[in-house]
């Protein structure tokens, strides 16, 4: 990979879960091909998307902006869209334009998965009448 490449590789986890992990650079060079992609995998089935950032080297402005609508366009069909291991830099700019909402931003995968199993505990016992527990 070429240092202005980004390389997308995506993952079926469960029904209506993709893990997607970024390597490279989310860039004016690259957001188009990242926008493109994340769009095409996003259908009013994906309940939630988990973006793997710890490949990513270096995000931009239009990098920023491609999460961030990733993140409208998932809150809008009622899905989550999670943020795992983030590199430093990455974590710094996001927090710096405090662009996504820091809930939505996780160490690790086994953290957003446990995040995750809280929320959906927290369903079944709406569902069935109990208080819910707790975040």
């Amino acid at each position: 990979m070429s240092q202005n490449q980004l390389e997308i590789t995506v993952e079926n986890q469960t029904l209506g879960r993709l893990k997607v992990a970024l390597t490279g650079r989310l860039d004016t060079a690259t957001y188009q091909q990242c926008e493109q992609r994340l769009h095409s995998l996003i259908t009013p089935g994906t309940r939630v998307l988990l973006l793997d950032l710890a490949g990513l080297q270096y995000l931009s402005s239009m990098g920023l902006r491609v999460l961030m609508k990733t993140n409208k366009t998932m809150a809008a069909l009622g899905g989550k869209c999670l943020l795992t291991r983030l590199q430093p830099p990455i974590r710094a700019v996001i927090d710096i334009a405090n662009a996504l909402p820091s809930t939505a931003i996780f160490a690790s995968v086994e953290e957003a998965d446990r995040y995750l199993d809280v929320i959906q505990q927290r369903a079944r016992e709406e569902a069935s009448g109990k208080p819910p527990a707790a975040l």
